[in-house]
């Protein structure tokens, strides 16, 4: 049974990211799917469940990534393709990037609504 609360759409996008207790720069990622509550990116390294993530997600709307801050809930490895897939909950999105984010979760939902109306 799946106990999220708002869909989950795919999201592949350019994504940037640093864990907040190291000292890091931001290192490249891409995100696999996003909710309103959460996001799933790729990375080259583990993270360890409990981490706190701050993620820049370029949203392809030609403007600057929006800025989300997350704890990463899981990790889990993809041997084959040598990196890892990571299930964040969004603890804090900045005001001016809460209403850019929101509205293309919006969009994503109705592109994806209006296709159960076209069957």
């Amino acid at each position: 049974m799946d106990k999220r609360r708002y869909p989950r759409f795919e999201l592949k996008v350019d994504a940037k990211y640093n864990i907040l207790s190291s000292e890091e720069t931001l290192k490249g990622g891409m995100t696999r799917n996003m909710s309103a509550e959460g996001i799933c990116f790729e990375s080259e390294e583990r993270i360890t469940p409990g981490s706190h993530v701050n993620l820049e997600v370029n949203l392809g709307d030609k403007m600057e990534p929006v800025s989300l801050l997350g704890e990463v809930r899981w990790s889990q490895e993809l041997v084959k393709q040598k990196k890892f897939i990571n299930g964040v909950k969004l603890i804090e999105v900045p005001k001016t990037d809460e209403a850019r984010f929101l509205k293309y979760y919006c969009d994503r939902m109705v592109e994806k609504l209006s296709g159960y109306l076209k069957m």
